[in-house]
């Protein structure tokens, strides 16, 4: 537990340089409605044709430039956090670990750019540091945050849906990214959105719009693992505050969208890349074409069920694969290929000479590259932020950070998440932001006391200083 030195000194931590903190709290905003609504486009901004993006050069200049405090710069001020200790003592393992295997990548001869590339499943973590600077800094954050993601996602989304997807306009500078990269990239924010609305909104009768908006983006983009992990997070909320209500809520919702579409008869096409047409048949078909083909048979064209069912199947042959040659020796099975190995080569259905360099299952491809130190690593870090999560929600009764790690973890099952820019970044800096409450106080209090101890001169919305977070229910 915190000393009373070390609490006082993070409740100073806002005291220094107001102007300056306060930008970071802008970039942080900027990365994660960009990441979370244009995704792989978003995360070609910068410098391309040198290789120099938008997450590397703000982590970049956030290790090098970062925010100041009266003990010194955060990211040193934050080694001495009491709270922080157990986590930095897994980080620098991983982060070592990753180095370690890129230069096995190299010394076996894989490209070193893509060995150096894959590395970033280890230093993405980083910007957790960030997040909790700007969530120690603005209890609101997390609120607005949020809400603007559900505007920016809901009216981009539905642009995208109906006709952003089609046009052919490329990233300048792009051309010699491994496949191409649109101009307007696909939205990944509608779970999210949704899941900070059903957390931070008291009415949600009043935003209506949004959450219609949103849910209409979230199945009409058809991505089953964001399916999947709003599922998971709409779950972990009933279980942490017993309000059933918004949960039949989101049920309803659901039911009555698909039943609208059904009734007014609605098929158009659907995203570029994402097979089969927007219906009510085509969105149940291809929801449970995994598990029985023969039932989405009766509901979408034979055409579109094979291509439902054969995107699942065609992970899981590689994931069998790539566990099959990992486990081929010990020695493989400890430390995996390296980084830069090309992976998709375990792939029968990938043509030859393309490169997939993600099994889309962050297990896996920690699995891959990294072996079993690797994914037990890997498990430790998301373990430790279990925990720092679990002591902000007892003393805020606030359980989105819970929705979001559990949401976000359960889709990166089924898909390229924690190796991936647009989505690694914006996990990290929204669950900096929600487990920051946990740092400030020196003992967990009991949630039935609603304390929230707040740094001094920091943003906070008006009802939070005058009430603790079981009166603003």
């Amino acid at each position: 537990m915190a000393t009373a030195e070390s609490q006082s000194g993070i409740l100073r931590l806002s005291a220094d340089g107001r102007t300056a903190s306060d930008n970071w709290g802008k970039v942080a905003f900027f990365l994660i409605v960009g990441y979370l609504c244009a995704g792989r486009s978003f995360a070609y901004l910068g410098l391309p044709w040198i290789r120099l993006y938008v997450g590397e050069m703000t982590l970049a200049a956030f290790l090098l430039f970062g925010p100041k405090t009266k003990q010194g710069r955060w990211l040193w001020v934050a080694r001495r956090v009491p709270g922080l200790r157990r986590f930095e003592r897994v980080l620098l393992p991983l982060l070592c670990y990753g180095a370690f295997e890129a230069l096995r990548g190299i010394l076996s001869g894989y490209p070193a750019l893509t060995a150096a590339r894959d590395t970033a499943f280890n230093y993405y973590p980083l910007f957790l540091f960030l997040g909790i600077w700007v969530g120690l800094r603005d209890s609101g954050f997390l609120g607005r945050a949020l809400r603007a993601l559900a505007w920016w996602n809901g009216c981009y989304g539905l642009a995208y849906v109906l006709f952003l997807n089609r046009l052919s306009w490329t990233m300048p500078g792009t051309s010699g990214a491994p496949s191409p990269v649109p101009l307007f990239g696909q939205p990944y924010g509608s779970a999210m959105a949704l899941l900070g609305l059903i957390a931070f909104e008291p009415r949600l009768g009043r935003l209506w719009h949004l959450i219609a908006l949103n849910t209409l983006v979230l199945l009409c983009m058809q991505i089953r693992a964001e399916w999947v992990g709003f599922l998971v997070g709409v779950l972990v909320f009933a279980w942490c505050t017993k309000r059933l209500k918004r949960l039949s809520i989101a049920g309803a919702l659901l039911v009555v969208l698909i039943g609208a579409m059904y009734l007014a008869k609605i098929d158009l096409p659907s995203p570029t890349g994402r097979g089969g047409r927007i219906s009510a048949h085509s969105l149940v078909a291809r929801a449970v074409a995994p598990f029985s083909p023969s039932l989405a048979s009766h509901l979408a064209p034979p055409g579109n069920v094979t291509g439902f069912a054969g995107t699942a199947q065609w992970r899981l042959v590689w994931w069998a694969s790539i566990w099959k040659a990992v486990h081929a020796n010990a020695s493989r099975a400890l430390f995996g290929f390296g980084y830069g190995y090309p992976i998709g080569d375990l792939n029968p259905f990938i043509v030859p000479g393309a490169f997939i360099q993600t099994p889309h299952s962050d297990f896996f491809y920690a699995l891959g590259f990294s072996g079993w130190i690797g994914v037990v690593l890997f498990g430790l870090l998301q373990i430790e932020l279990l925990r720092l999560l679990w002591r902000s929600y007892k003393i805020t009764c606030q359980p989105f950070g819970l929705m979001c790690w559990t949401a976000l973890l359960a889709g990166s099952m089924f898909q390229d998440f924690f190796e991936a820019p647009f989505g690694a970044i914006p996990f990290y800096l929204l669950v900096g932001v929600a487990l920051a409450p946990g740092l400030l106080c020196a003992t967990v209090a009991p949630a039935a006391e609603g304390v929230l101890l707040i740094p001094p001169g920091a943003r906070t919305p008006e009802s939070q200083e005058r009430r603790g977070p079981r009166a603003r229910e």
